[in-house]
């Protein structure tokens, strides 16, 4: 039996179906969290049945149908058909081009909102989602009023982004209550202490209304005092002018009068 190397030639190659029959291979590493210890194991299936595995912790093959059974025997006979070199190769390459990205320590993004808000005394629904964190492992509870709630608590399972990241939700049914406080907490090992994200729980309208009003309000009175400081600053400005105007005038009509004077009083003296 020849095996394939791990490439995306070799994966392409290995997908084919002729005449109904359909066979696959595949090429899996497993890492520790540290990424020290790697174990490689390739599966080969044929009509989606898993005929042949090899183990790399073993360095064996493992048959499971009677032909696959064989064919384990038969290779595990020659120590030339391991692929234990598949750690160095394969797993490692792939290590040492994500390790950065797989060891990272990223913060969640953790949001709250309502998804169900019904009249007063009954039950309405909130959402508290953590998003793109690594690595996998966090704890997502429900504080209300400064004490932990267990009841009408719901969370769904941790969700892969497919780009090594993570995300989990985590809803509470509860019945409003007038004043109350409620916190989703948020346990994560990229976090020094627990990250406490407040329900901020909307106005009712007739407040809305009014602090829209107010805002309204304030802008116009602000409008107004602007208008009123540039209307100022413009009259002083003519009336600046306008004195300007009067002086140079005034200086004007003093010159000619001088010159006057110095004329006559040169007549008389002739």
């Amino acid at each position: 039996m020849r095996l394939c190397a791990p490439t995306l030639l070799c994966i392409l190659l290995s997908l084919f179906s002729v005449d109904g029959f359909y066979r696959q291979d595949y090429w899996q590493c497993y890492y520790t969290r540290d990424l020290v210890t790697i174990e490689f194991i390739y599966s080969w299936y044929f009509n989606k049945v898993e005929y042949l595995r090899y183990n790399s912790t073993t360095d064996r093959y493992t048959g499971f149908t009677v032909y696959g059974a064989r064919m384990a025997e038969s290779l595990n006979l020659d120590p030339k058909n391991s692929l234990y070199y598949y750690v160095y190769t394969f797993c490692k390459d792939n290590k040492d081009k994500y390790s950065s990205n797989v060891l990272k320590k990223v913060k969640p993004e953790v949001t709250v909102r309502s998804l169900r808000s019904e009249p007063q005394s009954h039950l309405s629904m909130l959402l508290c989602s953590a998003y793109d964190y690594h690595p996998k492992g966090i704890k997502v509870s429900w504080m209300r009023d400064g004490k932990v709630v267990t009841e009408g608590v719901s969370s769904t399972e941790e969700l892969s982004n497919g780009d090594w990241y993570y995300q989990i939700h985590s809803y509470l049914d509860y019945i409003p209550k007038p004043g109350e406080n409620i916190s989703c907490v948020v346990e994560h090992e990229s976090l020094t202490r627990p990250l406490i994200q407040t329900w901020e729980r909307p106005l009712p309208v007739d407040q809305r209304n009014k602090l829209i009003i107010g805002i309204f309000f304030l802008v116009l009175g602000i409008a107004l005092a602007v208008a009123g400081f540039l209307y100022y600053m413009l009259g002083s400005k003519g009336h600046v002018s306008k004195q300007n105007s009067q002086d140079i005038s005034l200086e004007s009509t003093v010159s000619e009068t001088n010159s006057e004077a110095s004329a006559a009083s040169s007549e008389t003296s002739n």
